[in-house]
């Protein structure tokens, strides 16, 4: 497993380096020219296909660890993830992919992860009423829709250097944990590859910015993310439905309190991008007070300190879930208490009602 997970790690480390080392020539191949829309926080161009090197990287390890293993469901894992990373891609390469096109290549992947690997979720457990089983039709097209929407809020949070990837890190780290647990040797080596892979990523990416994750990446990982977890579930009854659900919890509110917000409260298309997603509220209210001079090293310096306010809140869930992984009462229960603080800080925000101790001293 540590050859490789480091395997996994330099193949990522030098594909980003070539990225970014040729990514003057690449200038209409999938580079981020200066605040080209609402959601865009960099100064200089860049090279927006740093997921490709996490693909690839999972690519070469998934075929190694067949041969190592002679286990198929490495090589069924990789196939089904095809058309979420080409969705993003395509997107990150040419900026023409719609919205729709990219959740339909999400759902057939989802529907690609229960054909080729047998899994979905057919149960779920209620406290105090017992287990719902699900009709079987029923339970395919929730889990494609699952996972979908999961690869979907993951792209949604990529906005600030090291967000995505730290997030995504922690969630796999989860995710290893309850598998080394339950003794699921596929699904141990599977986190362990890909928190390598998007190590490799991070290293370029924060605090810098010299490439970003893209459509590509960012779906990718959340649909991983979400196979892994409806796998992990399926596999292993002992393992309670909701602990991935309070792992991605973060990622997931995010996209449904955003859609609340869009549609009902300001009367828009849920597919609007808008600048109105938490980490950027944390960065024009709380960052931006922090740190106030416009040179490009204060707005580089900017960009990365927004990020770990969100690893922060995502370690909130991190913990619970890792202590009370089989526990479906208490998993309910600190879903419930990440959604609250949630809403409070996010509604705090707004108003301007942050307290002072989220304030750091400004460097002169």
């Amino acid at each position: 497993m540590i050859f490789f997970s480091f395997l996994a790690l330099l193949v990522s480390l030098v594909l980003n380096f070539f990225i970014i080392r040729f990514s003057r020539r690449l200038k209409y191949f999938g580079v981020d020219e200066v605040d080209t829309g609402p959601q865009k926080f960099h100064h200089r161009p860049t090279p927006r296909i740093g997921g490709l090197s996490i693909f690839v990287s999972f690519m070469i390890m998934s075929i190694l660890l067949y041969i190592k293993f002679s286990n198929m469901e490495f090589v069924y894992l990789l196939i089904a993830s095809i058309p979420a990373f080409l969705g993003g891609i395509l997107e990150d390469i040419t900026k023409k992919v719609s919205a729709k096109k990219r959740l339909l290549a999400t759902m057939f992947s989802g529907l690609l992860g229960v054909i080729l690997l047998k899994s979905a979720i057919f149960w779920i457990d209620i406290p105090f009423y017992g287990v719902l089983k699900l009709n079987y039709w029923l339970a395919i097209i929730l889990t494609i829709v699952g996972i979908a929407g999961v690869s979907n809020a993951v792209n949604i949070i990529d906005g600030y250097n090291g967000l995505v990837s730290v997030v995504s890190i922690i969630i796999f780290s989860g995710l290893f944990f309850v598998s080394f647990k339950v003794h699921d040797v596929f699904l141990m080596n599977t986190c362990i590859v890909m928190i390598s892979a998007i190590l490799g990523f991070f290293i370029w990416n924060y605090p810098y910015g010299f490439i970003f994750l893209g459509d590509g990446g960012a779906y990718f990982i959340g649909f991983i993310i979400a196979e892994i977890s409806v796998l992990l579930v399926n596999r292993h009854p002992q393992v309670s439905v909701w602990f991935p659900l309070l792992l991605v919890i973060y990622p997931v509110f995010e996209t449904l309190f955003s859609i609340y917000r869009k549609k009902f409260v300001r009367g828009h298309s849920p597919g609007v991008p808008d600048g109105l997603h938490l980490h950027m509220l944390i960065y024009k209210r709380i960052v931006k007070f922090m740190i106030s001079k416009d040179n490009s090293n204060y707005l580089i310096y900017r960009n990365s300190v927004t990020s770990p306010f969100l690893w922060l809140l995502t370690s909130l869930s991190f913990f619970p879930a890792l202590f009370f992984w089989k526990s479906n009462i208490l998993l309910i229960i600190f879903i419930l208490i990440f959604v609250f603080i949630y809403i409070w800080l996010y509604k705090s925000i707004v108003c301007f009602k942050v307290s002072r101790w989220f304030f750091l001293k400004e460097k002169n």
